[in-house]
């Protein structure tokens, strides 16, 4: 028999801090305000308490903030490449997996220009 801890208020707050620091601050690097707006108004980048029932356990909570700071980190690196892609493809699958729409892939952000950090 195995215990499983639940993920804490704490971990599910850092998460839609996460989420919500993307679609804030780093989106709007990359994409203009009218899609930010619509992103918004779809709910496809929000996380609410029903999303994260899926994230049940320490655990995935954690793999849910890992996989949500890997995706931050490479957005803002200075000289984004593909050389990340794997990683932050892998970060989408993992965010996925909880039910958490990342709705796009590293070459949107490749291709769009980016404005100053």
């Amino acid at each position: 028999m195995s215990i499983l801890m639940s993920s804490t208020i704490e971990q599910e707050e850092k998460i839609k801090t996460l989420c919500s620091y993307l679609s804030s601050q780093v989106f709007p690097r990359y994409i203009h305000s009218e899609l930010v707006e619509m992103l918004e108004e779809e709910n496809l980048f929000s996380i609410d308490d029903k999303q994260l029932e899926y994230v049940e356990s320490l655990h995935d909570a954690s793999r849910v903030i890992t996989a949500l700071n890997t995706i931050i980190s490479i957005l803002e690196t200075s000289s984004l490449s593909t050389q990340y892609e794997a990683l932050f493809t892998e970060s989408i699958h993992i965010l996925q997996s909880y039910q958490i729409v990342f709705p796009f892939p590293l070459s949107f952000f490749i291709e769009h220009k980016r404005t100053n950090f």
